[in-house]
């Protein structure tokens, strides 16, 4: 065989193994994306029935696209009024895990000696947290469907989809009406993986009082464009103090060490008063 047909030869067995290894790559990725689908539907599911039989005294606030129940659990009364969401997200599921936690170990250990009013909504989008994806069962980012002023129909991920039209979902009305209700001083939504205190709104000062109890870095820009994001909603358009708590991908006893204090901290705070 002549140098020029070894040559070629030998180019052709590269592509091929160029190939197979493409090839091998994609399919491992193929099927981390189903076994992490798999995870996230069996978290979201859990928590979603942990809801359904927790002696809590939850209420229906609303129904999903689905059906499934929006929960709403009230603990004490007074003043400040804080509301805390989770799982806005579906594919979040330890955001959730860790507004149920937190549910309760208030209402177990402090529901009749709190001075302040707290609304804690658990999951916010359970079709999407049982089925392991971001949106909800409309293929709707909840999170990107509010009526803001930057509202845009516009969007270059799926995963994003704003909507046809703002407040289009029940998800994202259930938490309109529920700020209506409320007239919270201040709200707190529980996300991941980010680990960073983000805020809108005049929220500054309660973002490094987070910050300064869990160690997270403290953000006023999450790093990309968030056309119809419930924090420009609640923070900047109504100048509700909020919070979006990026919590690290780690296990819910880590993130639950890291921040109990923190969120306790933030339910007490008063920014009508230089309390800290």
């Amino acid at each position: 065989m002549s140098f020029r047909k070894l040559s070629v030869y030998a180019k052709f067995i590269n592509i091929l193994l160029l190939l197979f290894f493409a090839s091998s790559l994609l399919y491992i990725s193929c099927v981390s994306q189903k076994k992490l689908q798999i995870e996230l539907q069996f978290h979201g599911r859990f928590l979603y029935d942990r809801l359904g039989i927790s002696e809590l005294p939850w209420s229906v606030w609303a129904n999903s696209v689905e059906g499934r129940n929006i929960y709403l659990l009230e603990i004490s009364e007074g003043s400040p009024v804080t509301v805390i969401f989770g799982a806005f997200h579906g594919s979040e599921p330890l955001s959730g895990e860790f507004a149920l936690q937190f549910a309760e170990f208030l209402y177990n250990e402090y529901n009749n000696y709190l001075d302040c009013k707290v609304v804690i909504i658990p999951a916010v989008n359970p079709d999407g947290l049982v089925q392991g994806k971001r949106t909800n069962a409309n293929g709707v980012d909840i999170n990107r469907n509010f009526p803001t002023e930057n509202w845009t129909k516009n969007y270059t991920k799926k995963s994003q989809y704003p909507g046809e039209y703002p407040a289009s979902e029940p998800e994202t009305q259930a938490v309109i009406k529920i700020l209506e209700k409320y007239q919270p001083d201040k709200i707190i939504s529980i996300h991941t993986p980010l680990k960073m205190v983000n805020y809108n709104g005049p929220a500054k000062k309660l973002a490094f009082l987070i910050s300064e109890r869990n160690g997270y870095p403290v953000s006023h820009y999450i790093g990309y464009p968030t056309p119809g994001l419930f924090g420009t909603y609640a923070g900047v358009e109504r100048n509700i103090p909020t919070i979006t708590l990026e919590l690290p991908r780690e296990p819910l006893q880590k993130v639950w060490e890291e921040n109990r204090e923190a969120l306790f901290e933030a339910i007490k705070y008063d920014k009508n008063f230089d309390n800290f």
